[in-house]
C-alpha cells in the first residue's frame, strides 16, 4: 500500500506546486489578434514564440485574451495538448522520450512546438520532462479560423448563396469523422452534414451547414469536440494551343493564332521529345473520351486507336481501376461523393486535358490529322503541349458547370500516382485568400509520401489585390501557375490572382499563357464512336496550369529518356526526377521580364514564364534553340536528406562569364496543420560563394542577387541569380537551418533538389569513364563506404543510391547520397539491416561522367526504429500462488532487420504514478514473468517495455494494478477495494487509477486519463475478480460521475459463468438514469438500448442524474446492490462504460468497493491491528 509518509510527501509536493504557481509573476495578457505577415516574419526566428491563429505569444510570459473569438469555453481536461521544447537541435530525442510514454505527435506549431495526443501520459508527464519548455491543453479558441471570430462571423465566407452557413471541421489523424458528425447532429439544431471524410488514412473532416440562427451553436460545439484541430468556413472548389508551345519551349515572345501550325521555335519537339512514356493525371470536370483528341496513341509501332470509357463502377480511393496501357486515355476514374461521368456541361475538363496532351488524329470528312509519334509531334489544329503522352483522367465534375467535388484530395493524388502518373494537373481551387488549408496540407502530405510526384495547380481567377491565391495552390509543394496573355505574352493577365500566400510565402510560383487558349471542345454525349476534333477558346489560370503541366511532361521525358547529363539520349542515363527536382528545373529557367513592371520575382507571376530550352541542355542545338547554359542537378531524397545543422556542398570549378548563372533550391516540406499561420516546418537555406562574394537565396535587387542580407525562413524555393557572373569557381551550399519535422516518422530529415545552370562544360568535354571495381570498403555505424577505382583527372565523384538490390532497382531510381574528391564515398544515411544498391560517377569538366556498375550492400549501420509492442496486452494474476504475481503480455517484434531478438524489462512500484520504480526483471527473453517478492494484501503496480538487441526501446506498457491474495482470491466476506490499500479490479483501457479525486484516501478508479475527458465511442469495463458468495451478500461502492446525460453511461453487470455471459445488475432502487437519448440503432458503443438504465448525467449532492453536464458539481455518492440470490455461486461483477461520439466530460470515478455477507465480522474488527499481517485467516498470509 502507499504509506502515510508517501501520502504526506505527495500532499507536500502539491502544496509546493500551488505556492510556486501563486508566487509566479502574472502573465502579460494579450488580446487575441490574427497575426500579420510582418509579425510572423519577426517571430519565426524567436524560439520562445508560439505562432498561433489567435496570436503570437511567449506562453511562459504571456497569455491570450480570447473573449473576442467566440469559441467554446476553455477546457480543463483534454487528450490533446501543445508542447513546446527548449532546444530545436534536440527535438528528435525529446520527441522520442515522450513517445515512449505514449504521447503521439500530430502536427508542428512554430516555434519548436507540436500538437500532441497525450495517450496515457498527462500534462504532469510533459511538464516533468527537462526538454519541455511549456505544455498545456489545446484550447477551443486556438482551433477557430479568424474569419469565424465574432466580429466577422455573420459576413464570413461561410455564408452560402442559399443563406446558409457551411463550415469545414478538420480533425487530427485518427479521429473519427463519423463521431464528429454524430455529435454535431446531436447538439446543433437543424445541422446538415453535407460531406465527411471516409478513408481512415484521409485527413479527417466534416462539412456541416446551418442557418444563421444555429451558426454560433455550431461553432461552439465544433470547437469543443475532442480531436478537432481547425474550424473554418467551407469554400467551394470551382474550375479556374498552337501559340503556347513556342512560348514555353523556346521563349517565343511573338503572338500567333491559338489553332493551326503555331509559331516560335519548339526545340523539345524538334529533339523528338513529345511526351512519349509519360502519364499526366488531370482531376477536372470530366473529359470527352470519344473525341478524336483522346483516341489515338502511337508508341512507335503506329497509332493504336481506341476509346476509353469511364470505369463502372469506379474504383474506391485510393485504389486504382482498369488501366488501358495502349490507349491515349490510360484510365478514366470517377471520383467519389457526387461527380458524374463525362464533360457534357462545362467543357472545362476537356479543354484542360486537350491543352496538356490532346492529339487530333484520324480522318473526318476532308480533314486528316496525324497522331504524334515518339519522334514527331505532328502538330494539328490545337494539339496539346505533350501530344505523345497519356491521360489518366479523374472525373470530379458534378452537374454544375463550375463546381468541382474533391472530397479526398490525398486519396485522389495517391490513386493517380498508383496508376502511373507523375505529373498531376488541378485547374480548380477554392478562394482561400492565400491561407494554408486542408487541401494544401493533403497535397503536401501526398508529395512527401510520393516523392516523384509534381502537382500543378491554377493560382485562381478574378480576386483583386494581394493574398488572393487559392487552395491547393497555396500548398508549399505545389507548382502554382499564374496566367499571362496569349501566345508569347509576358504580361500578367488581369484576371490572374496574385500572392503572396497569407503567411508571406511566394505564390504563385510560375507563369504560362492562359488567355484565349484554343484547345479541345467537349461533346454533349458519349458513345463508342469517335467524333471529329473540335476546338474552343477559353481563358484563365485553368488554361495556364495545363500549359505548364504538358511542358513539365516534356521536361520529365528529357530525364527519363536519358538526355541528362550529356545532352543526348542514353538509356544508361535514364533518371526519374523527384517532384522537387522537376519543380526546381522549371523555376530555374524562366523569363525574368515577365510582368516586368512589378520587378522580378514578383507576387503576380512568381519566378516568371517557364522556358524549357533555357535550362535543358542539348549537345546539338536546333534552330531557334538556346543551349548557351548547361544544367547540373544535385538531388537528395528525404531518406538521404539533411537534419538540423547539416550542410551539403557542391562546386562547379569553371563557370564562364557571358551567360546568366542561376541556382534554384526546392524542397518538399512536411505537411503543416490546416489553418497554420506559418506553414513552413523544415527550413533549408541556399548559399552561393563565388568570385563576387557570398550570396544568400532570395536576396535580390533589380532582379539580381546581392551579397549580404538574411537567409530566407519562410519559402520552400530559394534562388540565386547572377545575370552577369564573374568567371571562376562557384560553391553551392545547402544548409539545414532547422528541420524539426511535423512529428511523422522521418519528417525530421529533409531532402531537396538543387538545379544550377550557367555557362560551364561548354563545349562538351570528354565523357569521364565509369569507375570500376566498385565495392563496400566498410560498413558500420558510420555508414557504408563505397570504394572504387577510376581514371585520373576527375574533379570529384558522386555516389548514387537506390533502395533494394541491383536487380530490383531501375536505372532511373538512383539518387545522389554523397560526394567527394576521391574514394571512398560514405553514405551515412542508411538504416541498418536494409539493402541498398549503389553506383558511382566521376565529374570531369564540371559534368558527370558515365555510371559505374552496381553494387548492393546490406547496411550494418545503426537502426533506431522502435519495436512494435502492444502495451495494452499486459495482464496479470495475483491469485495463482501465495505471495506471487504472474504477468504476461503479447510478444513484441523488432522493426530493425538486424535485431536478433527482443527482451523485456519489468518495473514495479507501490505508486501508480511510478514515482520510485524498481526494475524487478530485465533481459527477459519470454513474454511473461512471475514476481515472488511481494506480500499478500499489498497493492502493486507494474509496467513493461520491450527492447530489441540493438538497444531500441518500445513505448511503455499500460500500468497494471495487482493486489496478490493467494490461490483463494480475496475473501468476499471482507472484500474491500479502496484502491489505496487494496486494488483488485481488472481494468480495460481507458480505465485507470487516478489521484485526481477519491471518496476516501487518495486514489480511485477513473474511466479516463488524468486531466482528460473520457473517450468517445468506447465500450470498456472494470471488473472484480471471481468471488464465491456466501449468504446475504451485498456489494457497496461509491461513485462520482459526469457522463453525457442520457447519451453516455455506466452499467453494472454480473456473470456466473466466468465472464462468458453477463446480466444486468441495477443498484438498489434502480439506475438513476438511462440511455434515453441514444438512437435506434443505439449510437453508444456498447449498443445499450434507449430503455436501458445507467449511471448518467451528474452525481450532485441533491440529484443522482443532474442533466447539467460540465457545470453541475459532481460528488461521490453511495450505492449498493444485494447479491443474496447468488449465494453459493462464483460471480464476477463489472462496471461497463459506454460512450457515443464526442461530447465527453469528466467521466466516472469508482471507489470504496466492498462486500459483506452473513459471515462478515463486525466492521470495527476488520481493521484490527494485525489484519494486514495475516491475523485474519484467508487472504493475506504467505505460504
Amino acid at each position: 500500500m502507499i504509506s502515510p509518509t508517501s501520502l504526506r510527501v505527495r500532499a507536500l509536493v502539491a502544496a509546493i506546486g500551488v505556492a510556486i504557481a501563486a508566487a509566479a509573476p502574472a502573465a502579460t495578457e494579450l488580446a487575441a489578434n490574427h497575426p500579420t505577415v510582418a509579425a510572423i516574419d519577426n517571430a519565426r526566428d524567436n524560439p520562445s514564440q508560439l505562432i498561433s491563429r489567435a496570436g503570437i505569444f511567449d506562453p511562459l510570459q504571456q497569455q491570450l485574451d480570447v473573449h473576442a473569438i467566440g469559441a467554446a469555453a476553455p477546457v480543463k481536461a483534454s487528450a490533446y495538448a501543445i508542447v513546446q521544447f527548449h532546444d530545436a537541435a534536440t527535438l528528435a530525442q525529446a520527441r522520442q522520450s515522450l513517445q515512449r510514454q505514449g504521447v503521439q505527435f500530430l502536427a508542428y506549431l512554430p516555434n519548436n512546438a507540436y500538437y500532441v495526443r497525450l495517450g496515457h501520459a498527462g500534462l504532469r508527464d510533459l511538464r516533468a520532462d527537462q526538454a519541455v519548455r511549456w505544455a498545456d491543453l489545446l484550447q477551443p479558441a486556438l482551433k477557430l479560423d479568424a474569419q469565424l471570430w465574432l466580429a466577422q462571423r455573420a459576413s464570413s465566407p461561410a455564408l452560402q448563396a442559399d443563406g446558409s452557413y457551411e463550415l469545414r471541421i478538420n480533425a487530427f489523424d485518427g479521429v473519427s469523422s463519423a463521431s464528429i458528425a454524430a455529435e454535431l447532429v446531436k447538439k446543433v439544431p437543424g445541422v446538415t452534414i453535407t460531406m465527411r471524410s471516409q478513408r481512415a488514412a484521409a485527413l479527417p473532416y466534416v462539412r456541416a451547414a446551418v442557418s444563421r440562427a444555429s451558426l454560433d451553436t455550431l461553432i461552439e460545439v465544433a470547437s469543443a469536440i475532442e480531436g478537432v484541430s481547425y474550424v473554418a468556413p467551407w469554400l467551394p472548389t470551382t474550375t479556374m494551343n498552337a501559340a503556347s508551345a513556342g512560348a514555353i519551349q523556346g521563349n517565343n515572345t511573338a503572338n500567333c493564332a491559338g489553332s493551326g501550325p503555331g509559331c516560335g521555335a519548339r526545340p523539345l519537339w524538334d529533339h523528338g521529345i513529345t511526351g512519349t512514356g509519360q502519364i499526366a493525371a488531370v482531376a477536372d470536370s470530366g473529359t470527352s473520351p470519344n473525341a478524336a483528341w483522346f483516341t489515338a496513341l502511337d508508341k512507335g509501332l503506329g497509332p493504336h486507336v481506341e476509346i476509353t470509357p469511364s470505369d463502372n463502377p469506379p474504383p474506391v480511393l485510393p485504389n486504382i481501376g482498369t488501366l488501358h496501357p495502349d490507349n491515349k486515355i490510360i484510365a478514366y476514374w470517377l471520383q467519389p461523393d457526387g461527380p458524374i461521368n463525362y464533360d457534357f456541361t462545362s467543357g472545362h475538363g476537356t479543354h484542360v486535358s486537350g491543352t496538356v496532351l490532346g492529339d487530333a488524329a484520324g480522318t473526318f470528312g476532308a480533314s486528316t490529322y496525324l497522331a504524334a509519334t515518339p519522334l514527331l509531334p505532328n502538330h494539328d489544329l490545337a494539339d496539346g503541349m505533350a501530344p505523345g503522352a497519356q491521360l489518366l483522367f479523374q472525373d470530379a465534375g458534378p452537374a454544375s458547370a463550375t463546381s468541382i467535388i474533391i472530397s479526398d484530395f490525398g486519396g485522389t493524388l495517391d490513386q493517380a500516382y498508383a496508376g502511373g502518373a507523375r505529373v498531376h494537373n488541378n485547374s480548380w481551387g477554392a478562394q482561400t485568400a492565400g491561407a494554408y488549408m486542408d487541401n494544401d496540407a493533403e497535397l503536401d502530405r501526398a508529395t512527401r509520401r510520393n516523392e516523384d510526384l509534381l502537382v500543378v495547380v491554377a493560382a485562381g481567377n478574378d480576386v483583386a489585390g494581394p493574398n488572393a491565391t487559392g487552395s491547393p495552390a497555396n500548398a508549399k509543394n505545389s507548382l502554382a501557375v499564374a496566367a499571362l496573355g496569349h501566345g508569347g505574352s509576358l504580361t500578367k493577365a488581369g484576371y490572374s490572382n496574385s500572392g503572396p500566400a497569407a503567411d508571406g510565402r511566394m505564390k504563385p510560383d510560375i507563369a504560362a499563357p492562359g488567355t484565349a487558349i484554343v484547345s479541345a471542345r467537349n461533346l454533349n454525349s458519349f458513345n463508342m464512336t469517335i467524333q471529329a476534333p473540335v476546338t474552343a477558346s477559353m481563358s484563365g489560370t485553368s488554361m495556364a496550369a495545363p500549359t505548364l503541366t504538358g511542358n513539365a511532361l516534356l521536361a520529365r521525358q528529357f530525364f527519363a529518356d536519358g538526355y541528362y547529363p550529356r545532352g543526348e539520349k542514353h538509356a544508361a542515363d535514364a533518371y526519374n526526377p523527384t517532384g522537387a527536382a522537376l519543380k526546381a528545373i522549371l523555376l530555374n529557367s524562366t523569363n525574368t521580364s515577365t510582368n516586368a513592371a512589378a520587378g522580378w520575382p514578383n507576387t503576380g507571376t512568381g519566378w516568371g514564364r517557364a522556358w524549357l530550352d533555357g535550362n535543358l541542355w542539348f549537345n546539338d542545338t536546333m534552330a531557334g534553340g538556346d543551349d548557351s547554359r548547361r544544367l547540373r542537378l544535385f538531388e537528395r531524397s528525404n531518406g538521404a536528406g539533411l537534419q538540423t545543422g547539416g550542410v551539403n556542398e557542391y562546386t562547379i570549378d569553371n563557370v564562364q562569364a557571358g551567360s546568366e548563372l542561376r541556382a534554384t533550391l526546392v524542397w518538399f516540406d512536411a505537411d503543416a496543420a490546416p489553418g497554420a499561420t506559418s506553414a513552413l516546418i523544415n527550413n533549408l537555406d541556399l548559399e552561393v560563394i563565388g568570385p563576387g562574394g557570398t550570396y544568400l537565396g532570395n536576396v535580390f535587387s533589380g532582379g539580381a542577387s546581392q551579397t549580404g542580407g538574411s537567409a530566407d525562413n519562410k519559402n520552400t524555393v530559394e534562388q540565386v541569380r547572377l545575370p552577369a557572373p564573374s568567371a571562376g569557381a562557384y560553391t553551392f551550399r545547402v544548409k539545414a537551418g532547422n528541420v524539426p519535422g511535423n512529428g511523422a516518422e522521418g519528417s525530421d530529415r529533409q531532402g531537396y533538389a538543387l538545379a544550377v545552370s550557367g555557362r560551364f562544360a561548354i563545349p562538351d568535354p570528354a565523357v569521364f569513364p565509369a569507375p570500376t571495381s566498385v565495392n563496400a570498403s566498410s560498413n558500420g555505424s558510420s555508414g557504408i563506404a563505397v570504394a572504387f577505382d577510376s581514371a585520373p583527372g576527375a574533379q570529384g565523384f558522386q555516389l548514387y543510391r537506390a533502395d533494394g538490390t541491383c536487380a530490383s532497382a531501375a536505372a532511373g531510381d538512383f539518387r545522389m547520397v554523397a560526394t567527394g574528391a576521391a574514394a571512398p564515398l560514405v553514405d551515412d544515411t542508411t538504416i541498418g539491416g536494409y539493402s541498398y544498391a549503389y553506383k558511382v560517377r566521376g565529374v570531369q569538366g564540371d559534368v558527370e561522367g558515365d555510371a559505374s556498375a552496381c553494387v548492393e550492400v546490406v547496411s550494418d549501420d545503426t537502426c533506431s526504429l522502435m519495436p512494435s509492442f502492444d502495451g495494452q496486452s499486459l495482464a496479470g494474476n495475483g491469485a495463482a500462488g501465495s505471495c506471487a504475481v504472474t504477468l504476461g503480455w503479447d510478444p513484441a517484434s523488432a522493426n530493425c532487420p538486424l535485431s536478433s531478438g527482443i527482451t523485456y524489462t519489468v518495473e514495479r512500484d507501490v505508486d501508480p504514478y511510478f514515482s520510485a520504480p524498481t526494475t524487478i526483471a530485465s533481459a527477459l527473453a519470454t513474454a511473461g514473468f512471475t514476481d515472488t517478492a511481494v506480500s499478500n494484501g499489498q497493492p502493486y503496480y507494474y509496467r513493461v517495455s520491450a527492447q530489441d538487441s540493438l538497444g531500441n526501446l518500445s513505448p511503455l506498457s499500460r500500468v497494471l494494478n495487482i493486489t496478490p491474495t493467494g490461490p483463494g482470491g480475496p475473501n468476499p466476506a471482507t472484500l474491500l477495494d479502496d484502491v489505496d490499500t487494496h486494488s483488485y479490479m481488472t481494468l480495460q483501457a481507458p480505465w485507470q487509477i487516478t489521484d485526481s479525486a477519491a471518496s476516501n484516501g487518495s486514489l480511485s478508479y477513473h474511466n479516463a486519463a488524468d486531466n482528460q475527458p473520457y473517450p468517445d465511442m468506447t465500450c470498456a469495463s472494470i471488473t472484480l475478480p471471481p468471488l464465491t458468495l456466501n449468504t446475504g451478500a451485498t456489494l457497496s461502492f461509491k461513485a462520482r460521475y459526469d457522463l453525457e446525460y442520457q447519451w453516455d453511461g455506466v452499467v453494472m453487470e454480473i456473470s456466473t459463468d466466468g465472464g462468458s455471459t453477463w446480466q444486468d445488475l441495477p443498484p438498489t432502487g434502480g439506475y438513476p438514469s438511462s440511455f434515453a437519448q441514444t438512437q435506434n440503432p443505439p449510437v453508444n458503443s456498447c449498443g445499450f438500448a434507449s430503455s436501458h438504465g445507467a449511471f448518467s448525467g451528474v452525481s450532485t449532492a441533491s440529484n443522482n442524474a443532474d442533466p447539467n453536464n460540465g457545470s453541475a458539481t459532481a460528488v461521490f455518492k453511495p450505492f449498493s446492490v444485494s447479491l443474496a440470490s447468488y449465494a453459493g455461486q462464483t460471480v464476477q461483477v463489472r462496471w461497463r462504460m459506454s460512450s457515443d461520439p464526442a461530447a465527453n466530460f469528466d467521466g466516472f470515478l469508482l471507489d470504496e468497493v466492498s462486500m459483506s455477507d452473513d459471515t462478515t465480522p463486525n466492521a470495527d474488527v476488520i481493521f484490527a491491528s494485525g489484519f494486514e499481517d495475516g491475523e485474519v485467516s484467508g487472504d493475506y498470509v504467505c505460504h
